[in-house]
């Protein structure tokens, strides 16, 4: 069977859209459709309905769906281990993760495997936790970091890699001597957060509702920039991953203040248990859990591609 096949038709299976499928894969819409009919020619049943809110998967396509992702995840990995250069795993590799680690916490890392490591070629997206799982149900990236302070997802894998330290931050301008301030205090001032569905930023507003701050004292944003400007500016305070405001710290635009702060999100890790892990998404991720690994323990090695590995 032509694996482009199958590779088409779950792109159309999982989107809804012979157009966007089409547009993915630069071919013109005939085409998918002609690929999807050999398809059903194929294994003698017919696999998609196109209903007015787009294709839908009828029951034989629903059984074919997640065995045609595993023959596309088992071709992947036949690529990479045979054509792997001698310099090591070769292959893509795709990660999803909140901004914070995105923009903080994984350029420096990412940019070492690049230069070491030529052959895999990375990619990597800001999401939140909603759309980052989606993303690994969906085998639409091979691996998500995500900030929550618990996590439960029974149908994947999910393993906490360390936590990210919190920080309270004013303009410098704005900061008094004094004790540390309560939730009463702080509820009395304006807040800017980040947009709903950051674990951290909404136990914040939790707290600050229950100690009686109005929503119009509470700001959203969607980026984690704009609200750092926004904070130095005078507009009012926030809380962020302390390894996001290291820079502004240091330079004395945003000051550090103590408080009475949620307790830090894990970083968890999560994948698919049915997906084949190829040995450059295995070097990948083993150098993800040195980021937040203490100092006093060996680096994981890279673990040898094995035949019985799942």
């Amino acid at each position: 069977m032509d694996t482009q096949l199958l590779r088409t038709f779950v792109l159309v299976a999982r989107s809804g859209s012979f157009t966007a499928t089409a547009r993915d894969l630069s071919y013109v819409q005939s085409t998918v459709t002609a690929q999807l009919q050999a398809l059903e020619r194929h294994v003698g049943a017919r696999l998609l309905d196109r209903l007015p809110r787009g294709a839908v998967p009828t029951e034989a396509g629903a059984r074919l769906l997640p065995y045609a992702e595993q023959l596309l995840d088992l071709e992947t990995a036949l690529v990479a281990a045979v054509s792997a250069p001698a310099g090591g795993p070769a292959g893509r590799v795709r990660l999803v993760a909140p901004e914070s680690l995105c923009a903080y916490r994984l350029p420096a890392l990412l940019a070492d495997l690049r230069t070491r490591f030529p052959g895999i070629h990375l990619g990597l997206a800001p999401a939140g936790t909603a759309g980052a799982l989606e993303a690994v149900r969906d085998s639409t990236t091979e691996a998500a970091l995500l900030l929550e302070p618990e996590l439960t997802a029974a149908d994947l894998v999910t393993e906490p890699l360390g936590s990210e330290e919190l920080t309270l931050l004013h303009a410098p301008t704005a900061v008094r001597d004094g004790p540390m301030p309560t939730w009463q205090e702080l509820a009395a001032s304006d807040v800017l957060l980040l947009e709903e569905g950051c674990s951290y930023s909404d136990a914040i507003a939790r707290r600050l509702r229950t100690a009686g701050q109005p929503d119009s004292r509470r700001t959203r944003f969607g980026s984690i920039e704009a609200v750092k400007r926004c904070v130095a500016a005078g507009m009012g305070w926030t809380v962020l991953p302390t390894i996001a405001a290291e820079s502004e710290i240091g330079a004395g635009t945003l000051a550090a203040v103590p408080a009475p702060l949620p307790d830090a999100p894990m970083v968890h890790l999560v994948t698919h248990p049915d997906r084949t892990l190829t040995p450059a998404t295995r070097l990948v991720l083993d150098r993800l859990r040195t980021l937040w690994m203490p100092p006093d323990q060996p680096s994981p090695g890279i673990r040898p591609a094995s035949s019985t590995e799942p």
